[in-house]
């Protein structure tokens, strides 16, 4: 018996079957309604019977399903791919800040969102600095700081995890700031998404993606930026351990290379000295001996005496510098012990050895010495020492130390003794001289003991140290130019100090001890005034340093002021001391003057020819008129106060 077959469900069978071809040709979801479309109902059927319709429908709903299931597994597919790619260039990836870009640049793209910054956590000021920047069309740079407490970087970094809004100028939710809301509004954002960036419980700053429009992040989204800002973390990470790798190994490159260069200077001066001592004990001229420091310095090196003539050189003779200039070269190179430049490509050294009188090494040269040329010249010159005066230390030291004794103890009896010691050395009492008693500002400091030495012998003098003071016997007659020039010195070498000069002494060595007592007076004046640092003789402090020095010496102040008066007043009985005082009580007239002694003009006219006779015509100065008149007030204060010879006699 033939029968009929039943349309409806070999309708919705064929409805299934379409389904199913459009999946298997992964169709667009769009061409799900086509089955429907296109397919005609069953003759002797109604087209909208409902039970073929459900089945339709249903079949449609299960494959509309199943494509989406599709599409998600793609875009996942899709997303890590891409990840892959990213870990990829992570790999690849050199720096820190180039990190930083690459993690923004992906952000961006694989959303497909419009911006992409990145924030460190800056843990000295509790905020976050934006460090790079992709997608940007405002003034939103590197170095942006995003108030702390404010926007999305504070919830998404205390719940370590993703926090988005769709519309964050909108969204009452965020604690909004007005710095943020104005670079969201320049940007033109509406959604914004923030990953913290972080790992092994520590938190590195935040990643921030944004879209100009509205949108939903979808959970694969917020995955997908979580797993790339854990990647990012974990990248940072190791890029800054690599970064600390790399500059712990330049810095041990570096200093590597410094020892090396340490180890072939000190090989080269090892070198060096040996090849100087063997040229100074094989019996080598000294100007052999300049030629090899010349050719060791790459220069020509002369030796020069203290007052920088020329004792021996070796190559084209060079103009020497002006001696001035040599001799405050000198003294600098002997207080540093470094080679000192006078005139341009002109360096001073000094030649430390046997005598300290031997002179200096001059280095012509275009270059400055370096630390270890400086070395190399301290080698030439003990060479050079060696070479000149062989075993003159101990002798010269000697000498230098009984002169010094000398100068303390005085008296008669050490005259001839002075005098052959100071022959040995170099010395000349039968010439002025003068006492600079000096005291460093900063004590006797090892500064302050080689300039005043250097200063001594290179002006043929003499340096002595008592209690806290130099003192400084020096060629010369003029204490208070002497006082200003060693004043000058000792401040250009660092070592300021307090300066007081008396003389000059022409009287042979016994003169010494009362000479340097007045240089100290002058010094003690000057520290009583306060004058630090300052220089003066004992001639221009006169009355001033017999009233505040320690050591008062009323009796030498009216004996160097007024002496002669007093011992002609004494033989003649003239008085001329009467005479001053009326001359100074009547205003310098002398008319006056004989009005007050009851004399005639003319007696008291020739009394003062008299005392110009015995002072000099500076008597009648301002300043020596003050010393006069001080003088006759002391010697009137101390007549009246000595005791009566008839009381004396009771």
């Amino acid at each position: 018996m033939g029968g009929t077959v039943d349309e409806g469900p070999v309708a919705a069978t064929r409805d299934a079957f379409a389904y199913l071809e459009l999946l298997a040709r992964e169709a667009p979801a769009a061409h799900f309604d086509e089955p429907l479309r296109h397919v005609p109902p069953a003759p002797g059927t109604d087209a909208t019977a409902e039970g073929d319709g459900a089945t339709s429908d249903r079949a449609r709903q299960l494959a509309r399903e199943i494509q989406g299931k599709f599409e998600r597994q793609q875009r996942r597919d899709m997303g890590s791919t891409a990840l892959l790619d990213v870990a990829r260039e992570f790999l690849a990836s050199h720096g820190v800040d180039e990190l930083l870009r690459l993690t923004c640049r992906r952000a961006r793209t694989l959303l497909s969102l419009d911006i992409a910054y990145l924030c460190l956590y800056d843990q000295k000021t509790d905020s976050h600095v934006v460090k790079a920047v992709d997608g940007h069309s405002s003034d939103l740079t590197p170095g942006f700081v995003v108030p702390p407490g404010a926007g999305l970087a504070n919830p998404a970094t205390r719940r370590a995890a993703p926090v988005w809004s769709q519309d964050y100028l909108a969204d009452t939710r965020i604690n909004h700031s007005a710095s943020i809301d104005e670079v969201v509004r320049a940007e033109g954002l509406r959604a914004i998404i923030a990953v913290p960036l972080g790992g092994n419980g520590t938190h590195f700053g935040v990643l921030y993606a944004g879209h100009r429009t509205v949108r939903h992040f979808s959970p694969e989204e917020v995955a997908l930026l979580g797993t790339l800002s854990e990647m990012a973390a974990a990248a940072l990470e190791n890029a800054g351990l690599l970064d600390e790798l790399r500059a712990e190994t330049t810095a041990r490159a570096t200093e590597a290379v410094r020892v090396g260069e340490e180890l072939r200077s000190v090989r080269r001066l090892a070198e060096a000295q040996a090849a100087l001592m063997e040229r100074t004990l094989d019996g080598s001229s000294l100007p052999q001996l300049l030629a090899a420091a010349g050719d060791l310095l790459g220069g020509s090196v002369l030796l020069a005496d203290a007052a920088g003539r020329t004792v021996v050189g070796h190559g084209a003779a060079e103009a020497q510098p002006a001696p001035e200039a040599f001799t405050a070269a000198a003294l600098a190179a002997r207080a540093t012990d470094a080679p000192v430049e006078s005139a341009p490509g002109v360096w001073i050294a000094p030649v430390r050895g046997a005598d300290d009188r031997l002179g200096h090494l001059v280095l012509h040269r275009a270059e400055p010495p370096t630390s270890e040329d400086a070395g190399l010249l301290r080698l030439c010159g003990q060479a050079v020492a060696l070479l000149v005066r062989p075993g003159a230390v101990t002798e010269e030291t000697v000498l230098r130390e009984e002169l010094a004794e000398a100068l303390l103890i005085g008296g008669e009896w050490i005259g001839q003794r002075l005098l052959a010691h100071g022959r040995t050395v170099g010395l000349d009492f039968t010439a002025p001289f003068v006492v600079v008693a000096a005291r460093p500002v900063a004590g006797l400091t090892d500064r302050a003991l080689a300039w005043a030495a250097a200063y001594t012998r290179d002006n043929g003098g003499l340096r002595v140290r008592i209690d806290d003071h130099l003192v400084l016997l020096l060629p010369g007659d003029d204490p208070a130019e002497a006082a200003r020039t060693v004043e000058a010195f000792a401040r250009g070498m660092g070592s300021p100090a307090t300066v007081g000069a008396a003389g000059p002494v022409t009287e042979g060595p016994g003169a010494l001890p009362a000479m340097y007592d007045r240089s100290v007076r002058a010094l003690g004046t000057l520290t009583a005034l306060g004058a630090t640092g300052k220089a003066a003789s004992a001639q221009q402090l006169g009355p001033v340093m017999t009233l505040l020095s320690h050591e008062r010496d009323v009796d030498g102040f009216i004996r160097a002021t007024i002496g002669p008066v007093l011992e002609f007043d004494a033989r003649r009985s003239a008085d001329l001391a009467v005479t001053l005082e009326a001359y100074y009580a009547a205003a310098g007239s002398p008319t006056r003057a004989a009005r007050r002694l009851y004399l005639h003009p003319n007696t008291v006219s020739r009394r003062l020819e008299r005392i110009t006779e015995l002072l000099g015509p500076q008597w009648q100065d301002l300043t020596a008129g003050l010393d006069i008149q001080l003088a006759l007030r002391l010697h009137r204060t101390r007549e009246s106060l000595a005791p009566c010879p008839d009381s004396a006699d009771r």
